[in-house]
């Protein structure tokens, strides 16, 4: 039976049937790998919950290779893009506008005039401001746009404030009481297709309620709209279900959704969703070579060759990832705290982590599929790491690693 996804045979750390000491061997480190069987387990794990009419729309911000893109768009997903090169990214890979929608609260004319003239599926409409921008240039390309708006619904996700989504003071969607005189406005245009009403309430959730407490605001609202006489067809959950980094229980988009869309059938609403951690996040790898094991004082550092600048999660969030070694060996286990190179205190990947290690050790920091690469800079004049993509035993680089001269260019060639 082949295997999927990360797993460990005699102390040996796989990805599908590829050993992960093989490709650190052979590409060098740092190196990003992920699991192209994972990635369309978890997509299917969406797609296999939904009735036809319903759209699954991964987060293109979470992993944005065109590699995983065009393996997505191959298996049926649409996508969630926050950008006009995310659009233009998805359109290279195949996607269909009718599959894409576009969120984020601050939409150039430039990429609004992309959307509108692709017919992509939705522009989520996040302020009256930019509702005034839409009408403008769908007046000069005498278009119709089609439209979702997005509801700021004042919940607390109870993740880390940097990702969440859904409160009052966040810059994100319109507060309810804005939301009848931004339909009316739409409506009166002549030029917006209201298709539905979006909403997210952030990031890493495990708790159920919020995701039913979110559902039930947006179908009170929808319903209001619909007694008006808008004819809405979708509603659209945005994503945010959690996975595990450290062993916390998820929600499995199945039991949720046969839920949601038990609430919304008789409604004759459709579904939307947005996921992107809980497709991209846990197929992948960040594999990291250790440079010097250190001692200072009653600490022992390891001190590895992928920095902030190639993960930069544990910095940015205090993030915790999974870290072990790809190969056991017989070293003693030590307390160690494992740091970057980077010339910042906040270089650290993880703190008192139980791990037994020599000085050519090389470890596999878990659950990097999202909000990995897609977040690396050449911050100190690093170079970013490649990425691979494994299926079964098929290696493919889908990036290859920056050189100097990549580094240079920008600079030189203007």
């Amino acid at each position: 039976m082949s295997m999927k996804g990360l797993y460990r045979i005699e102390g040996k750390l796989f990805i599908d049937e590829v050993s992960l000491e093989d490709l650190a061997k052979e590409y060098g480190t740092p190196i990003y790998v992920y699991s192209g069987s994972k990635i369309k387990e978890n997509l299917n794990g969406y797609l296999s919950s939904v009735r036809e009419q319903d759209k699954v729309c991964y987060s293109v911000k979470s992993n944005s290779n065109i590699h995983l893109l065009e393996l997505l768009a191959d298996l049926g997903s649409g996508f969630d893009v926050v950008s006009g090169n995310e659009l233009r990214k998805c359109l290279e890979a195949g996607a269909k506008p009718e599959d894409i929608v576009f969120s984020g609260v601050g939409k150039t004319e430039e990429e609004l005039v992309l959307a509108i003239k692709e017919n992509i599926f939705s522009i989520n409409i996040e302020s009256e401001e930019e509702l005034d921008r839409i009408i403008k240039i769908a007046k000069d390309l005498e278009k119709k746009v089609q439209c979702m708006i997005r509801i700021n619904p004042d919940i607390s996700s109870e993740s880390h404030p940097y990702i969440q989504t859904g409160l009052k003071t966040s810059k994100f969607g319109i507060l309810r009481e804005g939301i009848d005189s931004l339909v009316e406005k739409a409506c009166k245009s002549g030029l917006i297709n209201l298709k539905g009403i979006a909403s997210h309430v952030g990031s890493q959730i495990f708790n159920k309620e919020l995701i039913f407490e979110n559902l039930n605001l947006l179908i009170e609202i929808a319903n209001n709209l619909i007694r008006q006489g808008h004819a809405l067809s979708y509603i659209d959950l945005g994503g945010g279900l959690g996975i595990s980094y450290q062993e916390e229980k998820e929600l499995k988009p199945k039991g949720v959704l046969e839920e949601v869309i038990s609430k919304l059938e008789p409604l004759n609403l459709n579904l939307l969703l947005e996921p992107g951690r809980s497709i991209s996040g846990n197929t992948g790898v960040l594999l990291s070579k250790v440079e010097y094991l250190k001692k200072s004082s009653d600490l022992n550092f390891a001190v590895i060759d992928s920095g902030m600048n190639d993960l930069l999660r544990p910095s940015l969030y205090q993030a915790w990832h999974n870290i072990s070694v790809v190969e056991t060996n017989n070293q003693k286990e030590l307390s160690y705290q494992v740091v970057g190179p980077v010339c910042e205190s906040g270089d650290t990947f993880g703190e008192d982590r139980i791990l037994s290690l020599d000085e050519d050790s090389i470890l596999a920091i878990h659950d990097a599929g999202a909000y990995g690469h897609v977040m690396s800079s050449n911050y100190n004049s690093r170079l970013r790491p490649p990425e691979i993509l494994v299926e079964g035993q098929e290696i493919k680089v889908i990036r290859r690693r920056e050189t100097f001269d990549d580094l240079l260019r920008q600079e030189r060639d203007v």
